[in-house]
This record gives C-alpha cells, sequence and structure tokens, in this order.
C-alpha cells in the first residue's frame, strides 16, 4: 500500500471522487455550513424524521422502577427476532449512563469482567457496570468507570472497594450513580478521583448535553443491545465452543492482554465469523453474528490507536521494527523468547546427560524465531496512515462504534445532517473510517457490503 502524500486527498488509493453531501433540515440540529464531503459513495440523507418506536421515557421509567417491575422493550420486527427480554431498571440505568458516557466524549462498553490474567482458570476481580475510554488527539487515553447502584449500598464499604480497583486496573475516573448520598460523603470521595452521582445530577447532566429522554440509539440501545454477549456465547454454527470462546474475548479476555495480542486475537475472530456471516443464517443468528463483528472492529481499532500512542514519537524505520516485533511476538519480543528457549535447551541437555552420559549435544544450537503474520504490511500501514494524519482519526472510536450499532447493525440508511450535529470533525472522520474499514476488511475477508460506508 503506497505511503500518504499531503495533498488534499491522502487516501486516493481508497477514497475515490468528490461528492457533495446535501444539507438536510433536521428538528433540533445545531446549523452546520455544508460542506464538500470526500466520500466513495454518497451518503443519503432524508428530509424526515426516522420512523422508530422509541423506548419508554426517563418518567416512565422511574414510575415504573418506583413499582418494582420490569418493563419489556418491543424488538422490532418481529418475523425476525426472538421474544423480547425484560430489561430490569439497573440495567435500564446502566444504558443511560452509557448514553451519558458516550455524550461526554467517551468510546462506552458495558459488562466487562475484569481477571486477573486470560487464562481459563484465572480469578475474576469484578464486572464494570459501563466502562470509557477517551482518546485524545496525541493517542493518550482517559478512563471513567460507572458502578451502577439502584439500591441501597453502604457507601463507605463501597468507595474503599472503589478505591482498590482502580489502582487494580488503572482507572483514571470514577462515577458511583447512587442516591441519598450526604455532601460530606461526596466531598470525601472527590479526593480520591470517586465523583457520586444521584439521579437528579443524571438529569441535569442530560439536559446540558442534550439528550432527549427517548434518545436510544446506536450501542446505548436496549433493543439491539441488550443480552447480545449472551446470544453469542449460545450459537452453534454448527457447533457451539468457537463462539463461546469469542464471547469470552470480547466481555474478558481482552481486556487484560497487551495491544498486540489483542488487536492479533480480535483479528483471528473477525476471520472465523467472516465465513460464518456469508452462510444461509435465521435473522436472529445473522444480528448476533454481525454484532460480534462490530464490537471485534471496535476491539481492533481500540487497540491500534492504543499502539498508535506507543509509537507516536518514532520515525517511520522505528515504528516498523515495532510493529513487525509485537505482531511477530506480543508482548515477549523475539530475542526474549530466544534466551528463554536457550536456557531451557541448556538445562534439557544437562538432564539427559546426567542419565546418560555419553550423549552427545547437537553441533549447532537449534534457531528460534517467530515470524510476523501475512498482515502485518497492512497493519503497518494503517498503523502509519494513524500517527502521519491524526486530525482524521481524533474521536474515529465513537464514530465507527455509533454508524456499525445504529446503521449497519439495523441496516439504517446514514443521515450526514445528523452525523455531522454529533461530530463535529465529520468530514475528517469520514475519510478515516473508510480507511479503516478497507484495511480491516483486506486483513480478514469481511465483505464489505456489510459497511455501508465502503459498500
Amino acid at each position: 500500500m503506497a505511503d500518504q502524500t499531503n495533498d488534499a486527498s491522502p487516501h486516493a488509493e481508497i477514497i475515490q471522487g468528490n461528492e457533495e453531501i446535501k444539507r438536510v433540515t433536521h428538528q433540533q440540529e445545531p446549523t452546520l455550513a455544508a460542506l464538500p464531503i470526500q466520500t466513495e459513495l454518497p451518503i443519503a440523507d432524508f428530509n424526515s424524521e426516522k420512523k422508530s418506536t422509541p423506548l419508554p421515557s426517563e418518567s416512565a421509567y422511574k414510575r415504573h422502577s418506583q413499582k418494582g417491575g420490569k418493563r419489556k422493550f418491543n424488538s422490532g420486527n418481529q418475523a425476525n427476532k426472538p421474544k423480547t427480554d425484560e430489561i430490569s431498571p439497573g440495567k435500564m440505568l446502566e444504558f443511560r449512563i452509557k448514553r451519558l458516557i458516550f455524550n461526554l466524549g467517551y468510546y462506552p462498553r458495558m459488562d466487562i469482567d475484569m481477571k486477573t490474567s486470560p487464562d481459563d482458570s484465572a480469578d475474576k476481580i469484578t464486572d464494570l457496570d459501563v466502562y470509557g475510554v477517551y482518546i485524545h488527539k496525541d493517542f493518550t487515553t482517559k478512563t471513567i468507570w460507572a458502578d451502577c447502584k439502584s439500591g441501597d449500598v453502604k457507601i463507605h464499604d463501597r468507595l474503599s472497594w472503589i478505591k482498590g480497583i482502580m489502582s487494580t486496573i488503572q482507572i483514571n475516573d470514577v462515577l458511583l450513580v447512587a442516591n441519598n448520598i450526604r455532601t460530606s460523603v461526596k466531598q470525601h470521595a472527590r479526593k480520591s478521583g470517586i465523583q457520586i452521582l444521584d439521579m437528579r445530577v443524571l438529569e441535569k447532566l442530560e439536559n446540558d448535553f442534550n439528550i432527549r429522554n427517548d434518545d436510544w440509539r446506536g450501542s446505548w440501545n436496549p433493543k439491539t443491545q441488550h443480552n447480545k454477549i449472551v446470544s453469542l456465547a449460545k450459537l452453534a454454527i454448527p457447533t457451539n465452543e468457537p463462539y463461546k470462546k469469542i464471547a469470552g474475548f470480547i466481555s474478558s479476555d481482552y481486556w487484560v492482554m497487551d495491544n498486540y495480542s489483542k488487536a492479533k486475537k480480535s483479528i483471528t475472530a473477525l476471520r472465523d465469523l467472516a465465513t460464518v456471516a456469508t452462510l444461509p443464517l435465521s435473522g436472529d443468528q445473522l444480528q448476533t453474528v454481525k454484532w460480534a463483528i462490530f464490537e471485534l472492529i471496535s476491539l481492533v481499532l481500540l487497540a491500534v490507536l492504543n499502539i498508535s500512542k506507543e509509537l507516536y514519537y518514532f520515525n517511520e524505520a522505528e515504528k516498523k521494527e515495532t510493529v513487525y516485533d509485537g505482531l511477530a511476538s506480543g508482548d515477549v519480543p523475539n530475542k526474549k523468547r530466544a534466551e528463554i528457549f536457550d536456557a531451557a535447551f541448556r538445562v534439557a541437555y544437562s538432564m539427559v546427560q546426567n542419565q546418560i552420559p555419553e550423549f552427545q549435544a547437537p553441533l549447532k544450537m537449534p534457531t528460534f524465531n517467530l515470524a510476523p503474520p501475512g498482515y502485518s504490511e497492512s497493519f503497518f500501514d494503517l498503523v502509519l496512515r494513524i500517527t502521519n494524519k491524526p486530525n482524521y482519526y481524533f474521536d474515529i472510536l465513537r464514530f465507527i462504534d455509533y454508524i456499525l450499532m445504529e446503521h449497519d447493525l439495523t441496516d439504517k440508511v446514514l443521515v450526514a445532517s445528523e452525523l455531522k450535529a454529533m461530530f463535529s470533525n465529520y468530514d475528517d472522520l469520514v475519510i478515516g473510517a473508510k480507511t479503516v474499514l478497507h484495511t480491516i476488511c483486506q486483513i480478514t475477508h469481511l465483505p464489505r457490503d456489510m459497511f455501508s460506508l465502503i459498500k
């Protein structure tokens, strides 16, 4: 893949044409000037609001939760979807917090099981209700964890426990969502980087960021997201074990690996699912497989952005050497692996010679080296593009997550005016997202028609 140039179209080999996106009148949107967008295909706009069935409003949710009941949410097209799951008030609160964290500028996740290692026998540390990652223009990160308690809480015990978790898994800030907490306790918690958020302040924050009560889109939409990881773990096409492993990787193993292992294992999982996605699946199975693919794409991108942070101040030759070595060996360099192998060989030789004195060691020590995977050149090219043109990739993780989960998962046409209102650097993000998706499709053999930006 050719290196980028400094002209107006750094991705000329990927992005063709220069289409004019039409300005659309959209209720409650900020006024934005129409800008020429560099795209492969025009993104359609509509002059009317999208028709959708809104989830219950916050006021209805609160009235319902006060009664201690549970509410069912319709799952859209009943011909292709199973009987709807019941969503508890506590889980609904987590989706609400995930929506807030997205609007605060973070890439949000729910239900992460933190373990001591990716091994099957590893001990579980805790589960994170909502977790967010904010990535700056220089690829440095800031993390936030929201611990949601819909009932009574022993506040001082909880604060002590949270401080221990923050130190163990290196989280910058914590939101403890709980009601009826004294001001003095909030002041004490703040000194440790913990903010206590009650429902009244939550409503104010939602108002500050113009979050509507019925705004359930993207990855915070319970109708498309609730229990998807459970559905993935139960798939059997034709056997269950591969999908159970992928579900465990998404929800747990990924979060305790080094960045190169995260990227490589995500790519391996995407290659497996790329084959499955072309099979004649039922509506429910296809939705679950697509959801898993889109989750893994975001996880690959997060790992690549973290690698870009590590390499941002390297020259091109240093970047290439580091990326190839990381892809070949993960968190243990080849040189270190060779030293371990040499030590193990000498110990084994000594043990055998003690038992068989006439045993002769090989004249030449076996060599130990791991070759990088075949996609290393494409992977490095993506890292190079990202680090050379960071403006095209600022906020890229939220942008791709939103498009995949709001539009591609549900086959909705992209609405440019909606995206411009959400992302101030929309034009740059379209270019960056196309580059990312083209590269991932090239590496994993995913069909491009799954993605509205590049099909």
